[in-house]
């Protein structure tokens, strides 16, 4: 019986565990089928209503120019929506309160419907239990501040409903100017220019938002705050000047459309520091001009004869000429091998200086010089102009700079009996445009090559973080003498030469035409690329500039073509610049600065005037409005200057005494940090930022 009772309990426990057995198997099967066939279902679905952490784009830093003009910065806008269904939102509320809120909407939001409308759209969503209603796509931070004040919205996120997202577009004020060299970084696609170059400086660090996803690939904020606050970037100053890169881009613009050309460049450089104070890049597009790539940096190209500069530095520097030695120019038509050589122009001269073949660009008189000198020591030649800096790269600050093609007298170059002559005038060599401006600009600079620049700083809200000071490529790229030589030779250019037809009256400036053949090589129809470089005064260089125009029409000389777009920028710079001119009045000046009248004060323009009237100080005011600067001119009186302030935006307070600058700073919505006394010297936030209730500390001195 014990036996009995023994053997049924067994199999009773057998029948448990084999159910939980088939229990077990039937779990582990479904699970198998879930993770392996029906995963990617399931996982979808969790997609569609899971919690998630989403990334909060950063404030990109701002690109300002070297007075602080804005190239580039980042505006945030926002997209208004509301959740009509939010679980604390109250119903009674709503319905009291969404005619109110129509109204306010129609009348400081969209125009588009009257009040009655938006409240009945709103009603109706509340019905469809919309959590994401849209209202407006793009609101800008004043017009985002003032709907948190309407009603319902005033309550907040759940109680009230509102949602507001923030994006951040990046603004550029002057547009086309200096688009390339501003760059851009765009999903997709290869970052371009500064922004590309500093992007790691510029783009800050995102931060993190959790976010709930719902039904229709919606993301809803969970609360009005980020868990992990986004760092914004730093802002880069540059070395542009505006005013020199406006002129350039629009006499550069001028001539392209002149003579129906396919492209041109136009940089202008300071020679002592190497700053870059203009680049500009246009291609054809459409009926116009735009920048659509950056030529300056990225077209290596045969230079034709503003390359002659380097020839003739060989010549003079190695000793085997003179710029008074006499050469036999064959009337302008020579023969190398089965080639014929001529010059650009008939000028019927047989036998001059080696200084006046270099001012009318005689093409027979350098490739003859080359030739017989070099001929047989053809690596002599390569060898001294690379001494020049030639073949090298500037390492200018930004991507994508090409590098020079120098050939060398081997099998492996395509060295051939004609490659030397041709290459002393330009061709069988490539260079970029910056690369021949920095060799011109060397010369200018009594022979010290600078690295050019295009970023002088980096900042954080107005303070330095990191300052770029000029850079030395080669103290001396050649001697002082054969420096002093080719500057005479440059200035005869202007004077004597090709360029003579556009010397000016008021100043000197020196440089070299080039008109370089292009397709040549190929059995092409020529077409031609019209140069200037040169710089500016002769006698004591400030700048140095270069011109390229690509395939022009109507005309193909540089003297026709790109020379009158360098004249432009240097005029600009001689009726615009104070520190090209010597003063006309020294001691008129003197005297008058000798009551120590303060200049560069910002303030109230009546106050000026009132203080000017007691003190006795002679003054001009043209301008008008509330806030003036004050300048000494090269006159014997102060000048007032007007300090242009925009609305809705951070006011500029430089110079300004602690009084004016909180007015001017509070009013704008700002909250201030006050560090030192005396005339405000930094801001932290720089003026043209849209204000936003931010903080700003000045530093006064």
């Amino acid at each position: 019986m014990a036996e009995a009772r023994k053997n049924e309990l067994l199999i009773k426990a057998y029948l448990v565990l084999g159910l939980v057995m088939l229990l077990a198997l039937a779990i582990l099967g479904r699970v198998m089928v879930i993770q392996w066939v029906e995963g990617d279902k399931w996982r979808a679905q969790a997609e569609k209503s899971q919690l998630r952490y989403v990334p909060v784009e950063a404030e990109k830093g701002s690109i300002i120019t070297e007075s602080g003009a804005i190239l580039a910065s980042t505006v945030a806008t926002y997209e208004l929506r509301m959740d009509l269904n939010s679980s604390a939102m109250n119903e009674h509320d709503f319905q009291q309160e969404v005619d109110s809120l129509g109204w306010y909407i129609s009348h400081f939001v969209d125009r588009r419907y009257s009040g009655k409308e938006w409240a009945k759209k709103l009603r109706q969503g509340r019905k469809e239990k919309d959590r994401y209603y849209r209202i407006h796509p793009k609101l800008s931070v004043e017009k985002a501040e003032l709907v948190k004040t309407f009603p319902m919205f005033r309550k907040g996120q759940f109680k009230g409903g509102i949602i507001l997202l923030e994006r951040l577009e990046r603004e550029r004020p002057f547009e086309g100017l200096a688009s390339r060299t501003v760059g851009s970084i765009r999903k997709g696609a290869k970052p371009v220019g500064l922004e590309g170059r500093y992007q790691s400086v510029i783009c800050g660090e995102d931060g993190m938002r959790l976010m709930q996803r719902l039904p229709g690939n919606i993301l809803l904020p969970i609360n009005d705050l980020t868990e992990i606050a986004p760092k914004p970037g730093k802002d880069i100053v540059t070395t542009l000047d505006m005013g020199m890169q406006d002129i350039a881009h629009h006499a550069l613009t001028k001539a392209l459309s002149t003579h129906q050309a396919e492209s041109g460049v136009a940089i202008v450089m300071d020679v002592e520091t190497g700053f870059i104070r203009a680049m500009v890049n246009l291609d054809k597009s459409g009926n116009g001009y735009e920048e659509l790539y950056n030529h300056a940096i990225g077209s290596a190209v045969e230079p034709g004869s503003v390359f002659k500069l380097a020839s003739y530095m060989a010549l003079l520097e190695d000793g085997y000429a003179k710029p008074d030695d006499l050469i036999d120019l064959e009337k302008g038509e020579t023969k190398f091998y089965n080639n014929t050589l001529k010059d650009a122009h008939y000028h019927g001269i047989d036998t001059t200086t080696v200084s006046h073949a270099f001012e009318i660009s005689s093409n027979v008189g350098v490739a003859k010089l080359i030739q017989r000198y070099y001929g047989a020591q053809p690596e002599a030649f390569t060898k001294r102009i690379k001494s020049f800096g030639v073949g090298q790269i500037t390492g200018v600050d930004l991507a994508g700079e090409a590098h020079p093609i120098l050939k060398e007298p081997t099998k492996k170059d395509n060295w051939s009996g004609i490659t030397l002559p041709w290459m002393s005038m330009g061709y069988e060599v490539e260079m970029t445009p910056l690369q021949i401006l920095n060799l011109y600009a060397a010369v200018a600079n009594s022979g010290k090559m600078m690295k050019p620049k295009l970023v002088s700083e980096i900042q954080r809200q107005g303070e330095p973080l990191k300052q770029f000071h000029p850079e030395v490529l080669d103290r001396r790229i050649a001697s002082s003498k054969v420096i002093r030589q080719m500057r005479t030779m440059l200035e005869g250019v202007v004077i004597r030469g090709t360029a003579s037809r556009m010397a000016s009256p008021l100043y000197a400036f020196a440089g070299k035409t080039g008109t370089a053949q292009i397709g040549y090589q190929h059995g092409k129809e020529v077409a031609y690329r019209s140069s200037f470089v040169g710089y500016f005064p002769a006698d004591k260089p400030k700048y140095a500039a270069i011109v390229v125009v690509t395939d022009p029409h109507n005309g193909y000389y540089g003297s026709e073509v790109a020379l009158p777009v360098f004249r432009e920028i240097a005029d600009y710079c001689f009726s615009s610049r104070k520190e090209m001119f010597e003063p006309l009045q020294a001691d008129l000046e003197k005297d008058f600065q000798a009551l120590n009248i303060p200049q560069w004060e910002v303030g109230n323009r009546e106050d000026f005037h009132r203080i000017c009237m007691e003190a006795g100080v002679p003054k001009q005011d043209n301008g008008e409005g509330e806030w003036a600067v004050s300048k000494i001119e090269e006159e014997d009186r102060l000048h007032f200057l007007n300090r242009i302030l925009p609305e809705q935006q951070v006011p500029n307070v430089l110079g300004m005494g602690l009084r004016d600058a909180l007015y001017l700073l509070e009013n704008s919505g700002l909250k201030v940090d006050v560090i030192g006394v005396g005339k405000v010297r930094r801001q932290s936030v720089p003026a043209g930022k849209p204000a936003h209730g931010q903080y700003v500390r000045i530093n006064l001195e």
